[in-house]
């Protein structure tokens, strides 16, 4: 069977929230699609949860030792098989039509994002556009090095041109390393209208979700690993 898209999944001590999300995610793809889930040693019920889903869509990975969220994107990415690839986190909302308007974008381009309702824990919204909270209005190379405003769970690629940024580059969020490259090759469509609830949190396991700030020498040096990156990506392909 000839797997269409593929939404990967990375895990962490997810068991508040991993059940809606599964649930709004499997509400929309189809027979042909597939849910690989990459689970990061949790100790909770999180796979509890997923197993119980007891959907033959659903690929379990289950790491024995935390290697952290960017490599484990990277082990779901590994066994993923459809042409398109959505990325997801465990504990937000796909809203109805996403998948549609994403596929729909695909067509066009190589990458594709949306906007986001950012919500609470209890899914009450915060603000009606994350665009909107980050200033973004263009998402070019240049805007998007200077400020991300690309949330990793909105985003899809065709897997074609996924292959080309592949692997993630340790030390760089995934989503900053996919959105930035993508800008820089022409191929990225930014969509305005919002297609998850992005649940900001204290349990949540990124900075963005969590609305912690990060100190000024871990930034300057991320964006000077990603320059070296980016550069030799360049430097290196046929």
């Amino acid at each position: 069977m000839e797997i269409i898209s593929s939404v990967v999944l990375a895990t962490y001590q997810g068991e508040e929230f991993i059940g809606e999300q599964l649930d709004s995610i499997l509400a929309q793809i189809g027979p042909n699609d597939e849910i690989v889930i990459s689970d990061d040693a949790s100790t909770d019920e999180t796979l509890g949860i997923v197993r119980r889903r007891n959907d033959p869509r659903i690929l379990i990975i289950v790491n024995n030792e935390r290697v952290g969220y960017v490599m484990n994107f990277q082990r779901a990415l590994d066994r993923a098989r459809g042409q398109y690839i959505f990325f997801s986190d465990q504990d937000d909302i796909w809203l109805p039509g996403k998948m549609a308007a994403m596929h729909t974008a695909l067509g066009l381009v190589g990458f594709a994002a949306s906007d986001a309702v950012v919500v609470n824990d209890s899914l009450e919204p915060m603000h009606e556009s994350f665009f909107a909270l980050r200033g973004a209005t263009r998402f070019t190379w240049c805007a998007i090095f200077l400020k991300p405003c690309i949330i990793g769970a909105t985003m899809c690629c065709r897997r074609d041109y996924l292959k080309s940024l592949l692997p993630l580059p340790a030390g760089i969020p995934h989503d900053f390393w996919l959105s930035l490259n993508a800008a820089w090759d022409h191929q990225l469509k930014a969509i305005l209208v919002p297609m998850i609830l992005y649940r900001r949190h204290l349990a949540a396991h990124s900075p963005t979700a969590t609305r912690r700030t990060r100190e000024l020498g871990i930034v300057f040096r991320e964006r000077l690993r990603i320059i070296r990156m980016m550069l030799l990506r360049r430097l290196l392909s046929p």
